[in-house]
């Protein structure tokens, strides 16, 4: 039971192992978004002429026939920073080692083992010291 619930392959090491792949699979989802955001934005700078007109008048570029007209005191929008992901690193399982699961077993086994024998001790089924015999005898002469 101690190897079952605590034991290298046990119910215990399995939750933990569980929960490092929800958040590994919580990290790649948030990795494979920012990568199909990127993609689009990179489509839109490659073929949306606004998208590029956009990207231009940010910089202070303008047009033939535009004017520039600057307004001071308004905060200039930043522009979206992708986050990459963040650094998840593999931990090592905690576990009861099986040497001390087969130690716990084996004492467990010992001690039931000798409750029983004082059981059947108390009982009377058991006898300490006395010889069995292993034939019957009919008046006297072994059979």
């Amino acid at each position: 039971m101690v190897s079952m619930f605590a034991g290298r392959d046990g119910v215990w090491a399995r939750n933990q192992l569980l929960e490092q792949k929800r958040i590994l699979s919580a990290n790649t989802a948030s990795i494979e978004k920012t990568y199909e955001e990127l993609s689009l934005e990179k489509v839109a700078l490659q073929k949306d002429m606004d998208v590029i007109a956009a990207y231009a008048r940010k910089l202070g570029y303008v047009q033939e026939g535009e004017k520039i007209v600057k307004i001071n005191g308004l905060t200039v929008r930043e522009t979206q920073i992708f986050d990459a992901g963040s650094v998840v690193k593999h931990e090592e399982s905690k576990y009861v080692p099986e040497m001390y699961c087969k130690g716990v077993g084996l004492a467990v086994f010992a001690l039931v083992y000798s409750l029983l024998l004082l059981l059947d001790y108390t009982r009377g089924l058991l006898k300490v010291g006395s010889k069995k015999k292993y034939y019957d005898e009919l008046k006297g002469i072994p059979a």
